[in-house]
Formats: structure tokens, sequence, C-alpha cells
């Protein structure tokens, strides 16, 4: 009795060391998280702006935004981006993954190739990637490939909505898939070898061990990475604005633009955070199918 009563002021002590220590960011958490979504649900019932007075419009701003004929675009635009450019980045980070796996020299250096691009900032790299795709001749791409004979003119790589399309999905795989090449090879690097030369004693091919043996490994950073990458798409936004400027005719315009031309250049800030809410809304839904076609895909391997 007497040695639990002794020990019972120092659990204490430590239950209240914890909460002190979860204090800051508690409060950072709040600060910068909780109470912006709540003030951003308040002005999604007002006609709020800077310029006029604030009327409470209640659901309007939702309606307006759901029968406005150029918010479905936008959210055709993107979804088709997420659908092309999330399965597509996590196929390019897991194969290179496998590849980094395998010591080699000037290993080390492909690797920060691969993740470097992530830690510069979206207009130097975007103006970059937009002289290299720039219309005219003296543009990167268009001049190498008419010196290889590939082109006789110039190519006009925003004039035409699929090509434009494609390199944006381009420059955004090559920008963002280095932090999910260190996820999977993390996870590829836990995998004991053992399993993958008993599988190759049992005659199983590279796509049967991928299935059986490396798929089961890397499940849950495969979950994590899907809802991060579903994220990502849905918040293009910077890729559209700087490479093509929602062109041509607005078919690069994405969810994100939408929202920025109806809060910033129209000053309609009530709309804009309802835009916000709908934008939560499909990526929502858009994580949840994504993860349960992942997990059924997962469990029909292992089954």
């Amino acid at each position: 009795m007497t040695r639990s009563h002794s020990k019972s002021p120092k659990r204490f002590r430590r239950e209240i060391g914890s909460w002190l220590f979860l204090l800051p960011h508690l409060f950072f958490f709040a600060l910068f998280v909780v109470v912006p979504l709540v003030f951003g649900l308040v002005i999604s019932f007002f006609n709020w702006s800077l310029l006029k007075d604030n009327v409470f419009v209640g659901f309007n701003n939702y309606i307006r935004t759901w029968n406005d004929s150029r918010f479905w675009p936008t959210v055709q635009h993107t979804v088709v981006f997420a659908i092309i450019s999330v399965p597509l980045t996590i196929i390019v980070a897991i194969i290179f993954a496998h590849i980094l796996k395998k010591k080699r020299f000037g290993q080390l250096w492909l690797l920060i190739a691969f993740v470097s691009p992530a830690f510069f900032g979206s207009v130097g790299i975007l103006s970059s990637w937009k002289w290299i795709f720039a219309s005219f001749p003296s543009g990167l791409a268009n001049y190498y490939l008419n010196k290889v004979g590939a082109i006789n003119n110039a190519v006009s790589w925003f004039g035409s909505t699929s090509v434009a399309w494609g390199v944006i999905i381009l420059v955004t795989v090559w920008w963002i898939v280095g932090f999910s090449i260190l996820l999977y090879l993390g996870a590829l690097q836990r995998i004991p070898p053992e399993q993958y030369e008993s599988a190759k004693l049992d005659g199983a091919g590279p796509w049967k061990r991928f299935l059986y043996i490396t798929l089961p490994w890397i499940k849950s950073v495969l979950f994590f990475d899907v809802v991060r990458q579903a994220i990502l798409a849905f918040g293009l936004f910077d890729q559209a604005y700087i490479l093509s400027a929602g062109g041509p005719a607005g078919t690069t315009r994405t969810l994100v633009y939408y929202l920025y031309l109806v809060g910033f250049e129209r000053q309609d800030f009530g709309r804009a955070a309802a835009i916000s809410w709908y934008i939560f809304a499909i990526v929502l839904i858009f994580a949840v199918i994504q993860l349960v076609l992942v997990t059924k895909s997962i469990r029909s391997t292992e089954g």
C-alpha cells in the first residue's frame, strides 16, 4: 500500500508533464487549423466582401456554386488530373524505389536528384519549366526537338488541352515523386531478403514476388501515400496558374484555380469559402474510394 501511494504522485506529475508538453502543440493546432476552419465555415454563410457590408445569406453561396456552369468543368478537370496523376506518381515512385534499393555507384546523387525538387519554391521551378516548354522556337523543348528533326515548326505546348494537361502532369510527377520514393524505399528496405530468395526457389517471377511479398509489406505506406497524393492532386493550382494560366479557354482550370478567381479576383470571399468546403467534401470522397480500392487489391493478393 505504501509503495502504491508513493508512486501515484510521480504518475500524476508525469501526466501533468505530458499535458504541459502538448499544450503548445494544441495551441498552434487550434490557432492555425481549428480557427481558420471555423472562420471559413462561418463566412461561407455570408456575402462577405472587404468593400461591402457582410450580409447573412444562408446556403445561398453553396447553391450559387452548385448552379454555376463554370464550377462543374473545374471539378471534372481536377478529378481527371487526380485519376491520372495519383496512380502514375505512385507507380513511378515504386519503380525508382526498387532501382535505388540496390546499392550502386552514384545512388546517393540519384536520390538527391529525385528528392531535391520538392524543396524548391514553385515560382522558380515552374518558371524554368515554362521556359522549357515555351511556344516560340527558342524554347528549350522546341529547340532540341527541331535539332534532332522530331518537329519542323515550334509546338504550342499550351495551345491544345490534351498537350497542356500532359505537360502539367509531367511536371507535377517530376516535382513531387521524390518524397514518395523515400517512403517506398524505406518500406522496401524493411522486407527480409529471405522472403524473395524462397519465392525465387519456388519459381515465382518478378510480378508474383511483387504481388505476394512487396505489396503486403508496403501497404501501410501505400495507404498513406494514396491519401497524400489525393490531397495534393485536388490542391493543384501553381502548375495550372503559372504554366498554362488556365488555358486554353479555361480547360486547365482546377477547383483551387476557380476558388482563386472567385475569392481574390472577384473579392467574393463568402462564396470562395463555400467552394473550399466543396473541395474538402470531394477530396474526402475521392480519398475514401482510393483507400477502398487499394485495400481490396491488397486483400485479394493476400488471399
